[in-house]
């Protein structure tokens, strides 16, 4: 993931700035920048740099910026220890770019899936270092908008046939009747009510998603009730 959709640089990317082999550059000064910029994409196969960081780097500056004032106010120095992220880590953003993989996890379904999506043009795509990008905003527009088709079991797609029939099998998702049932307690005055960053917590997802979820929950208890 590219966090927020920041400009990036490879190391490839960076060497070129330097006017050096790549080869060059990483035997020389790969490792030092290594041990000081966080990767934006941990895991990743193409090694990615926050661009604001790696200048920062190159400049011999701190960061975040103005934190060498601080550490000399305080007698220690930064040099030799690894940065904190631009992006502090686990914050969801609309404009984050997510790889096939984090997107399927989005919509819940297939890398291949999802690639197919963006091949069709069925999912708008972003290209950068030569990888193919998939904007958060664009996935959680396909969920809120309620269009199911990357989950045939939702819309009769993929029946035998010949069958005859052809309604939804929605799948219950459990933490929208989970949410429910806390609201069928909050409702009693036995707990309070969960809120959306409670929801996030519980279950890891930003705060779009965890508010969709509580409407979910509450159209859920709705119908119960």
């Amino acid at each position: 993931m590219i966090p927020r959709g920041r400009p990036a640089l490879t190391e490839a990317d960076i060497a070129a700035e330097k006017e050096v082999n790549l080869k060059t550059w990483q035997r020389n000064e790969g490792e030092s920048l290594r041990a000081q910029v966080p990767l934006v994409n941990e895991g990743g196969r193409l090694r990615l740099y926050d661009e604001e960081q790696v200048r920062a780097y190159l400049s011999g500056s701190t960061w975040p910026p103005g934190q060498r004032d601080q550490d000399v106010a305080a007698g220690s120095d930064d040099a030799g220890t690894t940065w904190p992220p631009a992006v502090p880590p686990g914050e969801e953003h609309p404009g984050d770019l997510l790889t096939d993989q984090e997107a399927a996890a989005v919509l819940e379904t297939k890398a291949s899936t999802v690639r197919d999506y963006g091949k069709s043009g069925y999912l708008p795509v972003v290209q950068r270092h030569g990888r193919t990008w998939y904007r958060r905003a664009d996935l959680e527009a396909r969920l809120e908008a309620g269009d199911q088709r990357h989950h045939p079991e939702l819309t009769g797609a993929g029946r035998p046939q010949g069958a005859k029939d052809r309604a939804p099998r929605r799948r219950p998702d459990v933490r929208v009747t989970e949410i429910a049932a806390a609201l069928a307690l909050a409702a009693r005055a036995e707990t309070p009510e969960p809120t959306p960053g409670e929801i996030g917590k519980t279950y890891g997802v930003g705060e779009r998603t965890a508010q969709r979820l509580l409407l979910a929950a509450r159209e859920q208890e709705a119908g119960e009730a």
